[in-house]
């Protein structure tokens, strides 16, 4: 028999861009469990084909798996900041709270580009405390602080400390409770919708902008993020020698937060033959990048960046109508004066 009193209750959010990499993230997490704790799974999801949603829910079958399919109001996120490789799919988890039954008072979230290599139940019952979230500082020394050169770029302006530290928004134990109490997504949408011009690091900028120096820190080795593995010293990073020997011989999670994906062309990472083991448990098992395929990703991308490329065309072109109508409606009312 499964717990089902006490269930590890994780969250991941996606498009149909990142179905397959989901699929392997989830799948990776249900390896690991050892015990018979159940797991339940609630997918923040829009915009994705019937096969994919069959595809996942064939992956994640599992006796002490429960998937749960939650639709996002993608209007409130109408003014986020999106780019070539994070689509609005990024800004669902601004909603977790909001979307998830009130009985949950925590949760796990789960970026879709992260692979575990040990039991989830570790993290899961790692005390919250009074924290918003759990969660790693951003091992990229350029946005470690608030005050970096990709932290958050009106820190001052807001009060916040220097040396308050930033956090990687790809894995958050999030306190549910706490963040409905006090109704952090309207907070933190607001945040966005008043300062698109400001934000760098799109939803991880408006959520440390909002939380700064109300969450918690995690053992790093929870989020070993891409950028680690461009430093040769420990001295180069944020870390302590300690906490840099950890991340990079003994890992928990494996976090593919650069752009070069492992499904995609030109991943480095030092991990990536991990994401390929676990999408192997999933239903795209055999998926690999043969030369057809890398022929066809190349394509695909040359599409996409210029489908969005046009899109910000238009935006900007109905935005340069708006302001000369608006110059022309002042000068009529000053000249019929």
């Amino acid at each position: 028999m499964f717990n089902v009193e006490n269930p590890v209750v994780i969250v991941c959010c996606t498009d149909n861009n990142y179905t397959m990499a989901l699929a392997t993230t989830v799948c990776s997490v249900i390896a690991n469990v050892s015990s018979q704790r159940q797991i339940v799974v609630y997918l923040i999801a829009n915009q994705i084909t019937q096969a994919n949603k069959k595809k996942i829910i064939k992956s994640l079958n599992k006796p002490n798996v429960n998937i749960e399919w939650l639709v996002p109001d993608e209007e409130k996120f109408i003014n986020a900041r999106i780019s070539n490789h994070i689509t609005v799919a990024a800004y669902y988890r601004i909603l977790i709270p909001e979307l998830l039954p009130a009985k949950y008072q925590k949760v796990i979230y789960l970026d879709s580009d992260v692979i575990f290599k040990t039991n989830i139940e570790k993290l899961w019952d790692t005390e919250v405390a009074d924290n918003y979230v759990l969660a790693v500082q951003d091992m990229d020394i350029d946005a470690a602080y608030v005050s970096s050169p990709n932290g958050i770029k009106k820190y001052q302006e807001l009060g916040i400390a220097a040396d308050c530290k930033y956090f990687n928004s790809g894995i958050l134990v999030i306190n549910t409770e706490k963040w409905r109490r006090d109704n952090l997504s309207e907070k933190i949408i607001n945040y966005i919708n008043n300062n698109r011009q400001h934000i760098r690091l799109h939803d991880q900028d408006a959520m440390n902008a909002v939380i700064a120096g109300k969450w918690g820190e995690l053992d790093p080795r929870w989020n070993t993020q891409a950028a680690i593995h461009k430093y040769s010293s420990w001295k180069e990073t944020a870390l302590t020698e300690e906490a840099y020997n950890n991340v990079i011989n003994n890992s928990y999670v494996v976090h593919f937060s650069s752009v070069a994906k492992p499904w995609k062309l030109g991943c480095k990472h030092p991990d990536r033959s991990l994401f390929f083991q676990y999408i192997d448990l999933t239903a795209w098992s055999g998926y690999r990048l043969t030369f057809i395929r890398k022929v066809w990703i190349k394509i695909k991308d040359v599409i996409e960046e210029k489908s969005i490329l046009l899109t910000k065309r238009k935006a900007s072109n109905k935005n340069h109508k708006t302001t000369n109508s608006s110059q022309e409606n002042k000068r009529i009312f000053v000249k019929g004066a």
